[in-house]
């Protein structure tokens, strides 16, 4: 969870993998679809948002309470030790809207802080299918009143996202490998450290340089063998470590040490999309374990900007 607390306290972002429309808060396509969701819902609804990250779902149901003047009580959770009002401050049209939510840091959905059958509507979008779906899954049934609804928007296993998430999956894998490009990135900064310890300049030392060609040949080697499409996530990861070497610091060794535990957290978090991704298996299990509560699934393609964006799961009691 330390990747996810460490994205989410970085970013003015209001969602993770978003892209076009949805890449600060909901519009269009995406907004459509959750103000549908929220149509019917009486004057008094409880609803939660699961897996709320810096609060984008939340602030929609915000905005809808604002403007068809309900007394909505927004309730939104996140496993990760989420700071939204902090990012929110920053951005003054969400500030107002975050003031009616109620958010829980660092609470998971597996194990829910609310009483039996007291909740209205559960929404989600990218983050129930993370979960420990057997847990989460009986919690969303606990909660939710007699004609409530489960909804959420889950990433797909075909999506243009999850597939281009696998290609950077596959470059951080070769960026990091033993005795790979980044090690010898690594290598070459702690040796300008020493260098500049001993009063040397590292462009006239002949180490230094033999080994800045022999990093340069090693990168020309593999991007030779990449597609035209992971060139393009290469050239994104390996930019930020390649001007630690264009203007060599001292200091330079820990900024190294820095971006390269972020471009960890980043593995781990597209680690975790692509594990959580909707494929038929996971659909099938999804069904069984509602169906086994006696709740009905269905299940639609959302499509935002033409494409693919992710599948919906509506379920509520058969």
């Amino acid at each position: 969870m330390e990747h996810w607390t460490a994205y989410w306290q970085a970013t003015t972002s209001l969602n993770s993998f978003a892209e076009g429309e949805a890449a600060t808060g909901y519009q269009g396509d995406l907004a459509h679809f959750w103000q549908t969701q929220l149509a019917d819902l009486p004057t008094d609804a409880l609803i939660a948002d699961l897996g709320t990250g810096n609060g984008a779902l939340a602030l929609l149901v915000a905005g809808q309470r604002q403007s068809q003047q309900k007394n909505w009580r927004i309730l939104a959770l996140d496993a990760a030790a989420i700071r939204p009002q902090q990012s929110l401050a920053q951005q003054p049209r969400y500030a107002k809207l975050a003031a009616v939510i109620r958010f829980y840091p660092q609470v998971a959905m597996e194990q829910l802080p609310f009483a039996r059958q007291s909740m209205d509507l559960l929404i989600s979008q990218f983050a129930l299918e993370y979960s420990k779906l057997e847990l989460s899954l009986a919690e969303a049934v606990r909660v939710l009143k007699p004609g409530g609804r489960l909804v959420a928007i889950m990433h797909s296993h075909e999506t243009a996202l999850a597939n281009d998430s696998a290609l950077a999956l596959s470059v951080m894998a070769a960026l990091n490998a033993g005795n790979g490009i980044l090690d010898r990135i690594q290598q070459l900064l702690q040796l300008v450290t020493h260098l500049y310890a001993q009063q040397q300049l590292p462009e006239q030392n002949a180490g230094f340089l033999q080994a800045n060609r022999q990093l340069m040949a090693q990168v020309k080697h593999y991007q030779q063998q990449i597609s035209a499409a992971e060139a393009d996530w290469f050239q994104y990861l390996f930019a930020p470590f390649a001007a630690l070497l264009f203007q060599p610091k001292a200091e330079n060794s820990q900024q190294f040490l820095l971006l390269r535990q972020q471009l960890g957290y980043y593995r781990q978090r597209l680690a975790d999309q692509q594990a959580a991704c909707i494929t038929p298996l996971r659909r099938q299990l999804i069904d069984k374990l509602l169906q086994q509560q006696g709740w009905q699934t269905s299940w639609q393609e959302l499509r935002v900007e033409g494409e693919l964006f992710g599948l919906t799961l509506t379920s509520f009691a058969g």
